[in-house]
């Protein structure tokens, strides 16, 4: 599918690679829908042509109404991005259950209701692109982010049964699963502070703006997958070929944490 012309819907919209991707997209002559929380932080990134539309993506009427919206604008979506989401830095024994589900809303439950309201409009057309936006923490997990890895795993799964149940429907599903980029994710996390090593790993992060190249490149390249940057596919190699070594740096990491905390 051409970018140019597109209609693309993008979730959390106003910062990070949501912010990014929208302006990369505009750029290669997409018609952007753009959501998040925060109204300012929208204004700030959106053209006037744009279909700007704040909310909370956990209140289930405002996904409809998000969707409904886009259609009163354009008529149809072609690009579904679900990039909306946070993460939880705490451990699952110590988690609350409040909060897990909390996460989950965003992270997994709001992605599926929109790909349920978007994917029928999709078929009619005979085409359409569903971004779901994961982490290399959707393949690897790691101490104290396993709450947030579990929403992400769940969305990687989700993204690779659609990919195979709508492909003779037209529609490509890519998974998007990004290592360490310049956001602020971290500030953002739920629970315990991240430790220094977690929050600002400068020597392997990229920018949100590359990021969102590579998620580009994937869309026209019609991937199944994209992993960047290649630090992160060269820790999912390292994990698959080295397992019990990875097990063992992953426990003796989490006894530091534990000490940090």
């Amino acid at each position: 599918m051409k970018i140019s012309g597109s209609v693309t819907l993008i979730t959390g919209a106003s910062s990070g690679i949501g912010a990014a991707l929208a302006a990369e997209l505009r750029r290669r002559g997409a018609r952007l829908v753009l959501t998040g929380r925060s109204t300012e932080r929208l204004a700030r990134i959106a053209q006037p042509e744009d279909l700007v539309l704040p909310g909370d993506l956990c209140d289930s009427a405002f996904r409809d109404t998000l969707i409904q919206r886009s259609l009163d604008r354009f008529g149809h979506i072609d690009i579904l991005v679900n990039n909306a989401g946070y993460g939880m830095y705490a451990p699952p024994t110590r988690s609350p259950l409040d909060d897990v589900r909390d996460m989950f809303e965003l992270n997994l439950f709001a992605p599926l209701h929109l790909i349920q309201l978007a994917a029928p409009l999709m078929k009619e057309r005979g085409s359409g692109i569903i971004v779901n936006i994961s982490s290399v923490a959707g393949r690897l997990t790691l101490p104290w982010l396993s709450i947030y890895s579990a929403s992400k795993f769940a969305l990687c799964a989700l993204s690779e049964g659609l990919r195979s149940e709508l492909s003779g429907a037209g529609i490509q599903v890519m998974t998007v699963c990004p290592g360490y980029v310049k956001t602020a994710f971290p500030e953002n996390v739920r629970g315990a502070a991240m430790p220094p090593s977690l929050r600002n790993p400068s020597h392997f992060a990229i920018t949100a703006a590359e990021c969102a190249n590579a998620i580009v490149r994937g869309i026209e390249k019609g991937a199944a997958t994209v992993v960047t940057p290649g630090s992160a596919r060269l820790l999912l190699l390292a994990a698959r070929l080295f397992p019990w070594q990875t097990e063992r740096f992953l426990a003796r990491f989490h006894r530091q944490l534990e000490q940090q905390a």
